[in-house]
């Protein structure tokens, strides 16, 4: 049953960026192999600090709060610091090549990092953090990825539909950390489950479609992985 958890990322990487759907979410796979590597290292540099400095053993404290807070922090708040600085800093790019790129190395260091926190901090694997758990995940960056997307082009055209991006892009980041909130404290399955789908379309079917113009357009496919490798 862990097998699904361990190969979802790697499977829908291989998929998207080998073009094998008609929609390519990478639409460079150059530049998809590349940034997803350096996530790769980035999510296994984490799970060894985190396994030698850090007591891999999680304290729930039962309260939605302080619950969330901590979910936030190891699963949300610290891969995008880890993430973003080093792509910010040791790359001259525009900054909105980079928010574009972005999630490249977000997928590639949930990968690692995801199985990793799950399997070291919960003693029972349910089928919730064994199935459906990777799947928001990946429905995050799939999504970000869209939403990025189309804040990139909205900021690059200077029009006032970037701003109604923002409050999206940040619903779409801590909606997963909220229902696996919710699944830990025992809430209805009917709460959760609910909003897990109404997640997924919205990452897999509503926004891919929607954003779909914009990540074929040349101004999305301009910029290549040599220029960002070079």
């Amino acid at each position: 049953m862990k097998l699904f958890m361990l190969i979802l990322f790697p499977v829908a990487a291989l998929f998207l960026t080998k073009g094998f759907s008609k929609d390519i979410l990478f639409p460079n796979k150059y530049a998809a192999r590349f940034l997803g590597f350096c996530g790769l290292l980035l999510g296994t540099l984490y799970c060894a600090f985190d396994w030698i400095f850090l007591l891999p053993v999680r304290f729930a404290v039962y309260n939605f709060g302080s619950e969330f807070i901590s979910l936030c922090i190891s699963e949300l708040i610290i891969p995008i610091v880890l993430c973003f600085v080093p792509l910010f800093l040791l790359f001259n790019e525009p900054f909105l090549y980079k928010l574009k790129t972005f999630t490249y190395v977000l997928f590639g260091f949930y990968t690692i990092q995801l199985p990793y926190l799950i399997t070291i901090r919960y003693e029972t694997l349910s089928p919730f953090l064994l199935f459906l758990r990777p799947l928001l995940q990946l429905g995050l960056c799939i999504s970000i990825y869209c939403l990025f997307a189309s804040f990139a082009k909205s900021c690059k055209k200077k029009s006032p539909n970037s701003i109604l991006n923002i409050p999206i892009i940040f619903i779409m980041f801590i909606l997963p950390t909220i229902i696996e909130t919710a699944w830990f404290l025992g809430a209805d399955i009917q709460i959760w489950a609910t909003l897990s789908i109404i997640y997924l379309s919205l990452s897999f079917v509503v926004f891919p479609i929607l954003t779909q113009p914009i990540r074929n357009s040349d101004f999305y496919k301009n910029e290549t992985a040599e220029k960002f490798i070079d």
